[in-house]
C-alpha cells in the first residue's frame, strides 16, 4: 500500500466541507478496492468525519497566509516560554495578544463560512485555538489541518488529543527558547539583591496567575456540568408535562364515558320502572 496515496487521500478529504466527507471518503475507498488495494481501502474507511468547528479550522489552516493561524501558533511558543520562566510581564502581554488574535480568527472564520455559525460552534473554535496556544502538541494538531474534533484546555496539564486528529501526529518535542548569546552572562553579572526581590515577586505573581487559571478551569467545568443538568431537568420536565397532558386527556375521555354510562343506567332503570308499572296495571 503506497503511503503517499493514503496521505494524499487524507489531505483531500479533510480539505473539503464536512457534509461531503462521508460520500467522498466512500468513493475513495471504493476506488482503492477496485484497484486491488484492500488495505488502503480499509484505512480510508476508518477516517472519521470532522465536526463543523474542526472542518472550519482545517480550512483556515489551508488558506492561512502566515498572519493568522501561523501567527497564533508562534505566539503560543512565546507564551509557553514566558510561563516556563515565570516572566509575568511577558505572560500578561502575550495573553492579551492571544485573546485579541483568537477573537479576530473566530470572526474571520464566521465571516467566510457558508452559513451563520451557532454560538456552540464559535465557542468550540475559541476553545480549540486556546488549546493550540497552551499546548505544543495541540498546536501541531491544529496546524496539521486534519482535526476531527475540537480541543479543550482545562487550565493545567496536557490537552487530550485522543481521537482528535485523523491520523496520529509524530512526536516532536518543542525546543525551549534560548536567550541571545551573551545575554545570560550579562544578566547574571548585573543581578542585584533588589532585582532578586523583584524576581521573587514576579514568581509569586505567576503562581497566583496559575492558581487563578486553574480555578477558572474548575469553574468552567462546574458550569458545563450545571448546564447539562439544567438541560436534562428541562427535558424531564417537558416529558412529565406531556405525560400529564396525556393523562388529563385520558381522564376527560374516561369521565365522559362514565357520564354516558350513568345516563344509560338511569334510562334503563326508568325503563324497568315503567315496564313494572305497566305489568302491574295489566294484572289488575
Amino acid at each position: 500500500m503506497p503511503a503517499d496515496e493514503f496521505e494524499r487521500t487524507v489531505e483531500q478529504l479533510y480539505a473539503g466541507p464536512p457534509d461531503q466527507f462521508i460520500a467522498r471518503r466512500d468513493v475513495a475507498a471504493k476506488e482503492a478496492r477496485a484497484a486491488g488495494d484492500k488495505e488502503l481501502a480499509d484505512r480510508i474507511k476508518t477516517l472519521r468525519r470532522p465536526t463543523v468547528a474542526a472542518a472550519l479550522l482545517n480550512q483556515l489552516q489551508r488558506r492561512n497566509d502566515g498572519t493568522g493561524l501561523d501567527e497564533l501558533l508562534e505566539l503560543g511558543k512565546k507564551l509557553r516560554s514566558a510561563q516556563s520562566k515565570l516572566d509575568v510581564k511577558s505572560m500578561k502581554a502575550l495573553s492579551t495578544e492571544r485573546n485579541s488574535l483568537i477573537s479576530h480568527l473566530v470572526s474571520e472564520i464566521a465571516e467566510t463560512a457558508d452559513e451563520p455559525l451557532s454560538s456552540t460552534v464559535q465557542e468550540q473554535l475559541s476553545d480549540t485555538l486556546v488549546a493550540a496556544v497552551a499546548d505544543a502538541a495541540a498546536g501541531r494538531a491544529v496546524g496539521s489541518g486534519r482535526l476531527v474534533s475540537g480541543l479543550r484546555y482545562s487550565g493545567f496539564g496536557d490537552v487530550d488529543l485522543q481521537d482528535a486528529v485523523a491520523i496520529p501526529l509524530r512526536p516532536q518535542p518543542e525546543s525551549p527558547d534560548e536567550p541571545p548569546e551573551g545575554e545570560e552572562d550579562t544578566q547574571q553579572a548585573t543581578t542585584t539583591e533588589p532585582e532578586e526581590d523583584e524576581a521573587e515577586a514576579e514568581r509569586n505573581e505567576a503562581q497566583r496567575h496559575a492558581d487563578t487559571q486553574r480555578q477558572l478551569a474548575e469553574a468552567r467545568e462546574a458550569l458545563d456540568a450545571a448546564r447539562k443538568a439544567e438541560q436534562a431537568a428541562q427535558q424531564s420536565a417537558e416529558l412529565a408535562e406531556r405525560a400529564l397532558a396525556a393523562a388529563r386527556r385520558t381522564a376527560k375521555s374516561t369521565r365522559a364515558r362514565a357520564d354516558q354510562a350513568t345516563a344509560a343506567r338511569s334510562a334503563a332503570e326508568q325503563a324497568v320502572t315503567t315496564a313494572e308499572a305497566a305489568a302491574g296495571t295489566t294484572r289488575t
